[in-house]
């Protein structure tokens, strides 16, 4: 099912199955990449209980080894729409039988997507609902449309804010899981885009504590941001070698496993844990121009 925010700058609408941004459309252009599978069948999938990819696809907990594939399940489960209207849409996942045979664990997951102006506000709500500690990640992973409107991949940048110094954490193409041993810092500010940027696959970093990435380009006014507060990791990613049309802006709380990890989803490096009956939330909004 599919449900539409509307106001006199954008028209966003979201379907209920992974609770996916479908499209972003402004003045009649479509800023939201449309899935085409030659390249990424995929719009904007919401990232849940995990982040990234596990090493060798499984955890442990409790002396229990559980099968999960890259960034959870949440993508590929039907949402309830609990509250529509045509600035704000909240969908809902609790688990299900599906669910707690990758995932031991009872929750609320709720996505929540706002409209004001030429801005989406997505917001994600977790609640533990188990009587036992709940480790978790949580993230999201949009995807844009690149030319928006004019010119080529090459003619377009993207400006990360503030310029400062952060940590760079290198993937391992083969397994997607992270390198935490190779990690260095750099100041990172403007990366002008080429195919070659993603040649290692997804570029990661730590977040400042308000961090914003825009994809700009000299040939007009038409752009994306992506901003947020609090979520500690942000990647970056469009398909090597591929001559795909498209880039992410990807904030996270949470992240792949370390190529060196001992698959202790408690101790997992970036995770997020949760007393029971405890409440999580972040945010992050994407302002289109």
């Amino acid at each position: 099912m599919k449900a539409i925010l509307e106001n006199s700058e954008l028209s966003v609408t979201v379907d209920s199955f992974g609770a996916e941004m479908h499209s972003i459309l402004k003045d009649g252009a479509e800023y939201l990449w449309q899935a085409d599978k030659k390249y990424w069948g995929r719009h904007a999938p919401v990232l849940f209980p995990i982040v990234g990819k596990l090493k060798n696809g499984e955890y442990h907990y409790n002396d229990t080894t559980y099968k999960m594939g890259g960034h959870g399940f949440a993508r590929d489960n039907e949402f309830k729409l609990i509250s529509a209207d045509n600035k704000k849409l909240v969908f809902e996942l609790r688990e299900n039988e599906d669910t707690l045979s990758q995932y031991p664990f009872h929750f609320e997951f709720r996505v929540i997507y706002q409209l004001n102006d030429n801005k989406i506000k997505v917001r994600y709500e977790v609640k533990n609902e188990d009587e036992k500690f709940m480790s978790f990640g949580v993230g999201a992973h949009p995807a844009f449309n690149v030319p928006i409107h004019n010119g080529s991949f090459e003619d377009y940048k993207l400006t990360i804010s503030p310029a400062e110094k952060r940590t760079f954490i290198p993937l391992d193409p083969p397994s997607g899981t992270i390198k935490i041993d190779k990690k260095m810092d750099k100041v990172v500010d403007e990366l002008p885009l080429t195919r070659e940027l993603f040649d290692q696959d997804a570029l990661v970093f730590t977040s400042s504590k308000e961090t914003k990435v825009s994809l700009t380009n000299q040939l007009d006014s038409h752009s994306v941001s992506v901003s947020w507060k609090n979520m500690p990791y942000f990647g970056l990613w469009s398909p090597y070698p591929a001559d795909a049309p498209f880039v992410c802006i990807e904030p996270w709380c949470g992240i792949a496993d370390d190529v060196n990890t001992d698959g202790d989803i408690t101790t997992k490096f970036g995770i997020n844990e949760l007393a029971p009956e405890g409440e999580f939330s972040c945010e992050y909004e994407i302002e289109i121009n």
